[in-house]
C-alpha cells in the first residue's frame, strides 16, 4: 500500500522533527517512525469502517424517524436502498476488515455526532439522490455508487477531515494517498471477496524507509559539509531547513543506498521540493544536487549495485 514516495514524505517529516529536537536515541526514533507507518494502516481501515458505520447510523436514523410525533410518509416508508447496498453489506461481512478493526480498536461508537454529520452531508448530494431514484440493483452498480460517493463527497466532508486531524497530526498528509487506496479497494472488489491492501508492498520497502531515516540522521553532518561546499557565499545555517533536509535525504540515497538509481533519487526530491518548500527551492536543490552528484561520481563515491545500476 505504501509506495516509495509516501515513505520518503514520512521520513522527511521525521527528519524535520528530529532537526527540531536533536534526539540522539536513533532506536527510539525508528520505533516512533514505524508506529507512524502503522497509523497509515489505521487510517485505511478507519475510512473503510466509516462506510459501514454510516450505513448502520442511517438504518437507526430511519427507524427512529418512524416514531416521530407526526411522521411523514417518507418517515414511515423510507427508501432503504443505501442501507441495503450490496457492497457495504459485503464490507460489513468481511471478517478480515472487522478483525483488523477490532485488533486496532477502531470504532465510531463514541462518535455518533460525526456519523450524523457525514450522513446528513451524504443525503444532500446529487450522487445519493440519483442512486436512490434508480431501480437498478446489482453488486456492480452498488459498488460504483460507493466509489463515487466516497471519492466525490465523503472524503471532502469537513467534519470528517477535522475528526481525522484531531486523531493524528500526519493524517492530513496521508489522506489523499490513503483515499486513493480506498477507491482502488472498492474498484477491485467482487461479490466473492474484498481484498485489503497490506501496509508494505514488500519487505524491501520497509528496509528502504528505515535505511533512509537512519542514514539521513546519522550522516547529517557529513552531508551538510558536502552541501556547504557548493552553496558559494551562503553559510549552511542560511539554507532553508526543508531544502537542507531534502538534500540530506537525497545524499543518503546517492551515497548510502546502492540499489536506488541516481536519477530516481534526484527526481523524487525535486518533486518533494515543489510541494514542501519555497517556490525557488526546486531550482536551488537541483543546482546543488546536480553539481554534487557529478563530483561524487568522478571521485568514485557513488557506487550503485544491482541490475541496470552498475555504471
Amino acid at each position: 500500500m505504501l509506495n516509495r514516495r509516501h515513505l520518503r514524505i514520512r521520513v522527511l517529516q521525521f527528519v524535520y522533527s528530529w532537526n527540531k529536537s536533536k534526539d540522539t536515541d536513533i532506536v527510539k526514533i525508528e520505533k516512533q517512525f514505524l508506529k507512524s507507518l502503522d497509523k497509515v494502516e489505521e487510517l485505511y481501515i478507519l475510512l473503510l469502517l466509516i462506510l459501514v458505520e454510516v450505513r448502520d447510523f442511517a438504518e437507526d436514523f430511519q427507524e427512529d424517524a418512524k416514531y416521530k410525533k407526526l411522521p411523514s410518509d417518507n418517515d414511515l416508508n423510507p427508501n432503504t436502498k443505501f442501507i441495503d447496498n450490496l457492497f457495504i453489506q459485503k464490507l460489513k461481512d468481511d471478517t478480515s476488515l472487522m478483525s483488523k478493526a477490532n485488533e486496532l480498536k477502531l470504532s465510531f461508537s463514541d462518535s455518533r455526532s460525526l456519523l450524523k454529520a457525514v450522513y446528513l452531508e451524504i443525503i444532500k448530494s446529487s450522487t445519493y439522490e440519483d442512486y436512490l431514484s434508480s431501480n437498478e440493483v446489482t453488486f456492480e452498480t452498488d459498488t460504483k455508487f460507493i466509489m463515487k460517493l466516497f471519492s466525490k463527497h465523503v472524503v471532502d466532508i469537513v467534519a470528517l477531515q477535522d475528526f481525522l486531524n484531531e486523531q493524528y497530526i500526519f493524517w492530513d498528509d496521508d489522506l489523499p494517498f490513503v483515499s486513493s487506496m480506498i477507491v482502488k479497494t472498492i474498484k477491485e472488489a467482487s461479490e466473492e471477496h474484498i481484498i485489503l491492501f497490506n501496509l508494505f508492498n514488500n519487505k524491501e520497502d520497509k528496509e528502504f524507509a528505515l535505511s533512509l531515516l537512519r542514514h539521513s540522521i546519522i550522516h547529517s553532518d557529513e552531508f551538510n559539509d558536502l552541501i556547504s561546499s557548493k552553496t558559494k557565499n551562503w553559510e549552511i545555517d542560511r539554507v532553508a531547513l526543508m531544502d537542507l533536509i531534502l538534500m540530506q535525504m537525497a545524499l543518503a540515497e546517492l551515497l548510502k543506498m546502492p540499489q536506488i538509481p541516481v536519477k530516481v533519487s534526484i527526481n523524487e526530491y525535486l518533486e518533494l521540493a515543489k510541494y514542501y518548500s519555497t517556490p525557488n527551492s526546486k531550482n536551488f536543490v537541483n543546482g546543488i544536487l546536480d553539481t554534487l552528484q557529478i563530483e561524487l561520481k568522478q571521485k568514485g563515491l557513488i557506487k550503485k549495485t544491482g541490475r541496470g545500476l552498475i555504471e
